[in-house]
């Protein structure tokens, strides 16, 4: 994050879209627009000195000189980081030589390649009084360029012509640096786009993995327990030599082991087709109470409301959180009774779940039943609810989980 504000205050600098070295290398993308005006400006200027007195080793030598200026322009962008003043001297002298030497086309060089200097000077420097002062430096020699050369006569025309085509120059530029900056800006958020993905890609996967984790947790986890819980029952008959009850847990052991394969096996095909089953909400509480006081002791009273206003997202997770209630009563409250109530109030699903036991203090709260209160607190987020969890030492425990309707899919 902090490498990304970064990055947008460096575009943002100097009251402009982008640093310094964006501009400058947005500017020098295409140089061919610029490379073919130079050249116009050349031929125009040949042209023009031949028509009034051909001088064949004059226009060798200019075209030296432009050649010069070509390839300080193409070399541009590798100048103007650290040497940008350099830079615009040494075409400014290029420019004025090659006009100095060239007699009749010199005002082709001047009016054509002085307006192109100026609008490179906006686009490379970085503050506006050295823009001015450039253009001051520029136009100033211009004046003086022409009344050498054609009197003060003919000076008020010459800085129309040259008015006209430096802001035409300009136009372009401006108009041709934003297309540029545009498609920079385009690429910039490509890239960031690009980012973002790979971080919800990678935030997916970490999803799915806690998805499987609770699935496993919710189904071969808690199915293991209450067969743990039921063989201690059955090795307690056995040492008091009631085999007939011993018997009996074993069936019903048999049958919860077979519940927690059906229910792996659910699991997984939900992970390969992301589908729930259709089943009714009450029922399939009222089969996990069954569950459960098949595999226990301890009294269950309850409460249930079959509400049809579940969507099949927070029914599966509700269910996950009764069934993960009554395992931890199971394994660590001690209780004789527990209490369920499930019902809607103000719009909202309300799951009560409270027991008799030993309970725990706040500081306990962290070994009484980790990875169920951890499961417990992952899927009432996942629904968008509340959990709220009371418990004393030897006053028992209630967890009362409050959650908001949704509308069903």
């Amino acid at each position: 994050m902090e490498n990304r504000v970064i990055k947008m205050k460096m575009l943002k600098k100097n009251n402009n879209y982008y640093s310094f070295e964006s501009i400058s290398e947005s500017f020098f993308v295409n140089k061919l627009p610029f490379l073919l005006w130079i050249t116009g400006v050349y031929i125009a200027a040949i042209v023009y000195q031949n028509a009034q007195s051909p001088q064949k080793i004059i226009s060798v030598i200019v075209g030296g000189f432009i050649t010069v200026h070509i390839l300080l322009y193409w070399f541009s962008d590798r100048l103007i980081a650290k040497r940008r003043w350099i830079y615009l001297m040494l075409q400014t002298a290029v420019v004025f030589a090659a006009a100095f030497i060239m007699q009749e086309g010199s005002i082709a060089l001047l009016v054509g390649l002085l307006p192109l200097l100026i609008a490179q000077s906006i686009i490379i420097l970085k503050k506006t009084i050295q823009v001015i002062l450039i253009f001051a430096f520029l136009y100033s020699q211009y004046c003086v360029a022409i009344v050498i050369k054609y009197g003060t006569r003919e000076l008020f025309h010459f800085i129309l012509i040259f008015l006209c085509i430096l802001i035409i120059v300009i136009f372009y530029c401006i108009v041709y640096n934003g297309q540029v900056n545009a498609r920079i800006r385009t690429q910039y958020y490509l890239t960031e786009l690009e980012t973002a993905h790979k971080k919800l890609e990678e935030l997916t996967l970490a999803n799915e993995r806690q998805r499987m984790a609770r699935d496993l947790h919710d189904t071969l986890a808690q199915g293991l327990a209450g067969l743990i819980m039921q063989l201690e029952a059955v090795d307690s008959h056995l040492h008091n030599g009631n085999t007939i009850r011993s018997q009996e847990i074993i069936y019903k052991s048999m049958e919860q082991a077979r519940r927690t394969l059906r229910d792996a096996r659910t699991a997984i095909d939900n992970l390969r087709e992301n589908s729930i089953s259709k089943i009714d909400f009450q029922d399939a509480v009222m089969e996990e109470i069954k569950r459960f006081t098949e595999a226990t002791s301890i009294e269950i009273e309850s409460d249930i409301k079959n509400i049809f206003r579940l969507n099949n997202f927070i029914r599966e997770h509700s269910l996950y959180i009764i069934s993960e209630g009554l395992t931890n009563i199971a394994k660590h409250s001690q209780a004789t009774k527990a209490t369920i109530v499930v019902g809607e109030e103000n719009n909202h699903l309300h799951i009560e779940i409270k027991d008799n036991g030993i309970g725990f203090s706040n500081q306990s709260q962290a070994q009484y039943g980790k990875y169920g209160l951890l499961g417990l607190k992952e899927r009432v987020r996942l629904i968008g609810g509340n959990i709220n969890i009371e418990s004393r030492p030897k006053e028992g425990t209630k967890i009362l989980v409050t959650t908001p309707f949704k509308e069903r899919k």
